[in-house]
């Protein structure tokens, strides 16, 4: 398969693929999905060689399989906000993109991403080119270090945080809006990577003196059950339920979540149950005491709270920064 051109098109390359049309939208471009499907667009803003930030929202009449091969080093920095996607690359597992924050490094060979059927898919997206990082580096500070290699022993931990989410939440309405002048996209790529960078070099204490040995067996079962909890975290099983995934009690489910994860059970659920509710706020049919249903509490000023805990602002504040 020859080289696909994301380098120079970004989602203009799947465009092509898929015969799209393409239109003017502020300081970058939209492209419209075919008029018999359901609020098909992908608007997209290139600030500079190496660089591309999309929003995205689709619901495909059929499955949609988008092919890549891009020759040079990139990685993708997703914030999935719905939808049933799948990255596929040969000879390895496929990987279902859940409802959380992803970074796909380039294989440097033929891989994919499946929407599909009717279902539909929202999300963010920052397309990074190793020679953006680079440019933007030179004659910088000596002692920053970024590069797409070493991105590749980042783990979820370091990137599906709060502080992540909301740099991404921060570039999405960017995006939508078209009002972001596109330097500021530059400089909020940069402050993403910085922030990844800072979660990978200071890692929480728990990692450094842990007291607890995990067998490799109940790992495989804790994987599951933050799985588990990640497909929907708004209606997370009970604990009954996640001791029987785990095969383990109580006590020893929540003490090795807490040694593996560095977060107690209720803070994961918390932590992402408030990420979940930065995404909901994007829906202008909910009001924020319905959010707060949704997201368990019967009381909004204990969800207000519980917000501001986790991201530093309220419910209220985020819409009227994003004008929602």
């Amino acid at each position: 398969m020859s080289s696909t051109n994301e380098y120079e098109l970004g989602y203009g390359a799947m465009a092509q693929q898929f015969g799209l049309t393409k239109h003017d939208y502020g300081n970058g471009v939209i492209y419209y999905f075919p008029p018999h499907w359901k609020n098909g667009w992908i608007a997209e803003m290139h600030p500079t060689d190496g660089l591309f930030v999309a929003s995205a929202w689709l619901t495909p009449e059929k499955t949609m399989t988008y092919t890549m091969n891009i020759d040079r080093p990139c990685m993708w920095i997703f914030c999935i906000d719905c939808g049933d996607i799948t990255f596929t690359q040969q000879g390895k597992p496929s990987k279902h993109l859940t409802l959380i924050n992803h970074v796909m490094i380039n294989p440097q060979k033929p891989f994919r991403l499946t929407f599909s059927e009717k279902v539909h898919a929202c999300f963010t997206s920052v397309l990074i080119f190793e020679d953006f990082i680079q440019n933007f580096l030179k004659d910088r500070s000596p002692f920053l270090k970024i590069n797409i290699e070493d991105a590749k022993e980042w783990e979820e931990s370091h990137y599906n945080t709060p502080d992540i989410m909301l740099i991404l939440e921060q570039m999405r309405w960017g995006v939508r809006h078209a009002d972001m002048p596109l330097i500021t996209f530059q400089c909020k790529t940069i402050e993403l990577l910085t922030m990844i960078m800072r979660n990978v070099q200071n890692p929480v204490r728990w990692k450094r003196k842990r007291r607890n040995y995990i067998t490799w067996e109940n790992k495989q079962k804790l994987y599951l059950i933050k799985e588990t909890l990640d497909k929907d975290i708004l209606n997370p099983p009970n604990m009954e339920t996640m001791c029987q995934l785990s095969e383990m009690s109580e006590s020893k489910l929540r003490l090795s979540f807490k040694n593996l994860y560095g977060y107690t059970l209720y803070d994961y659920i918390r932590t992402e149950t408030m990420k979940r509710a930065m995404q909901l706020l994007a829906a202008d049919e909910l009001s924020i005491q319905n959010i707060a249903t949704k997201c368990g509490y019967q009381n909004p000023a204990k969800f207000t709270a519980a917000f501001k805990d986790i991201h530093g602002i309220t419910p209220s504040q985020f819409r009227k920064a994003f004008n929602l």
